[in-house]
């Protein structure tokens, strides 16, 4: 049945929607990861390394253009990331829905992260539930975009089933996201990110007096002088010491009190 409609209803080429992308990206999904399953790595180490950089390409391609889909089916109803914050800065790679995707799938199979075997036991039940959830909407994306329709507001895209499909796919992403990354890569406490926010707080404040004191101009600021890299963290150092004693720079408290990024020069400090 599929077929016919693929026949009939196939989107074209040139076809700019979402639910045709979405067609498009799923199709060079399935052409990649079919040659995959039948492919011997044994045989051919390198051309399996290439199917499988195409393979998490071809994943992140397709996220992409589904989560675009959920920001206009759903925008009101995402999934909240605010976790992120407490993440490496270079963890947010253009390509990270990919790898999730991909290590889900690992996991699913039965799979374990390097030196993680616990925390993947426990991931376990999550990626075989996100997998699901995932192959379920992409099902769904495929039947929609086989029915010649393509824009987001028709009523059957906007459909119950479709719509409770996307919201229960985010919800176990995010849920992924940041547990698979957690067990991956050393993430902030929420007391660490408050320790991080108050010295932004305090570098804000530093900056603020200094121009009211005439210590820097406005100027300098507007062009970014080099030499702010250096001023602004030695007078926040100070003001945090002087000024501000019950701050983020208080000696007072025990070092498990004060950031991560200025803990080893807490004796300098003093």
């Amino acid at each position: 049945m599929e077929s016919l409609r693929k026949w009939f209803y196939k989107p074209k080429r040139d076809d700019t929607s979402l639910l045709a992308q979405f067609f498009y990206a799923d199709e060079a999904l399935n052409i990649v990861a079919a040659e995959l399953d039948s492919f011997d790595g044994r045989k051919d180490p390198e051309r399996c390394s290439v199917l499988v950089n195409q393979l998490r390409q071809c994943q992140d391609k397709v996220l992409t253009i589904c989560s675009r889909i959920m920001d206009q089916v759903i925008p009101d109803e995402r999934a909240d990331r605010d976790f992120r914050v407490k993440f490496p800065d270079d963890v947010m790679q253009e390509n990270l829905a990919g790898q999730l995707w991909f290590g889900a799938e690992c996991l699913a199979a039965g799979s374990s992260i390097m030196n993680r075997e616990t925390e993947s036991s426990l991931m376990r039940p999550l990626a075989k539930a996100l997998t699901k959830s995932l192959e379920y909407v992409r099902n769904l994306l495929r039947e929609q975009s086989l029915r010649g329709v393509s824009s987001l507001q028709s009523e059957l895209y906007a459909a119950d089933r479709l719509k409770e499909a996307l919201k229960d796919f985010d919800r176990l992403f995010a849920k992924f996201e940041l547990r698979y990354v957690s067990a991956m890569v050393p993430v902030k406490s929420l007391q660490e990110y408050e320790f991080q926010q108050l010295i932004v707080v305090l570098f804000s404040e530093t900056l603020q007096r200094a121009l009211d004191m005439n210590l820097l101009t406005q100027e300098m600021v507007d062009v970014y002088d080099p030499a702010l890299m250096f001023t602004i963290p030695r007078l926040a150092i100070v003001s945090g010491l002087l000024i501000f004693p019950d701050g983020p720079f208080c000696l007072d408290r025990t070092p498990t009190h004060m950031s991560e990024m200025f803990r080893p020069f807490r004796v300098s400090l003093s």
